[in-house]
């Protein structure tokens, strides 16, 4: 099956009240769409103004390690070359808010975003993030070239468009995902150590103790979680279903708007706990899920319910016994 079936079959989905309904849904998913990758290029303009609070340091650095994709820099006068990637990191991101759907200008601010976080990220320090956010302007290059119409566009190429912002959904997901994964395999392993494992009572209170004496900061509730071992193990262990569990929540549009919640109350923790959070991981979710196109303006909230990772399996079991 293609991925633009997929879309139409699973995500903008077939409505049971007739044809007419079904091209008005895919024509709201549509509008929602495209209003969601504008409304991302737009804030790609505030990120860069939001950057260049560094960009005087980082333009009279001497010395770097740029990441692969400007190794570059190696070759030419290294203040010339950084000036050279701030100048057209400014002219991308202006070129991709004022026409996003001129794909030139989109493969133009990816290629420019990825050579600033390779120079960014040439100090001995990789910083995670902003890859979410590199990833996504990838996977929008894919969108149409130009063409975006509305209620005017053919079906064929609502379709397409809606299936590359479902695959960008599918990519921010999958990283929650590994990260998840990765807290349970660190868990485990540490379950077979003299370490405190992150599935004991204490193992948040520790990994926040931790980071607080390791960054020598204060937070607003480090302190409370450091005290209060249950509370900070059931919201760490939910955390751990949220972030696992997010890759299937791509394919059932009714979680959509729930996870995203979720998603962006999990980094409003880690920034009143441990003092840090990925801004623009939280502008992605509000866009692709808490706005996400393909959630339904009305559902149940036993669907809802039923539709979390594990209930509806559970659900079953309990009817069978």
């Amino acid at each position: 099956m293609s991925v633009v079936r997929f879309v139409d079959r699973h995500l903008a989905g077939p409505s049971t009240e007739g044809l007419g309904a079904t091209l008005r849904a895919r024509t709201l998913a549509y509008t929602r769409a495209e209003t969601i990758v504008r409304v991302y290029y737009a804030l790609a303009i505030v990120w860069v103004v939001g950057e260049m609070n560094s960009w005087t340091t980082l333009a009279e650095v001497d010395a770097a390690d740029p990441q692969w994709p400007a190794g570059w820099l190696e070759h030419v006068d290294l203040q010339l070359g950084i000036h050279a990637i701030l100048i057209a990191f400014v002219v991308a991101a202006l070129l991709a808010a004022v026409a996003p759907s001129w794909r030139l200008a989109r493969l133009a601010y990816f290629v420019m975003l990825l050579q600033y976080l390779a120079v960014q990220n040439g100090f001995g320090k990789v910083n995670h993030a902003n890859h979410a956010w590199l990833f996504v302007s990838a996977v929008f290059v894919l969108l149409p070239d130009r063409g975006w119409r509305g209620e005017t566009t053919t079906r064929a190429a609502k379709s397409y468009f809606l299936s590359v912002v479902a695959a960008a959904q599918v990519v921010v997901l999958f990283l929650y995902t590994l990260t998840g994964l990765w807290k349970i395999l660190f868990a485990l392993n540490d379950l077979t150590t003299d370490r405190v494992s992150g599935f004991e009572l204490k193992g948040f209170s520790y990994i926040i103790a931790d980071r607080l004496l390791a960054t020598n900061q204060d937070t607003l509730l480090g302190e409370f979680f450091v005290h209060n071992h249950v509370v900070g193990w059931a919201l760490y262990t939910g955390t751990i279903y949220l972030e696992a569990a997010s890759l299937l929540i791509a394919f059932r549009p009714r979680l959509h708007r729930v996870w995203g919640i979720g998603l962006i109350l999990f980094h409003l923790g880690t920034q009143l706990a441990m003092g840090f959070t990925f801004r623009p991981n939280v502008a992605l979710i509000g866009l692709l899920f808490v706005a996400s196109p393909f959630a339904p303006d009305h559902q149940t909230v036993r669907d809802t319910l039923l539709d979390l990772p594990g209930v509806r399996l559970a659900h079953r079991l309990t009817r069978a016994a």
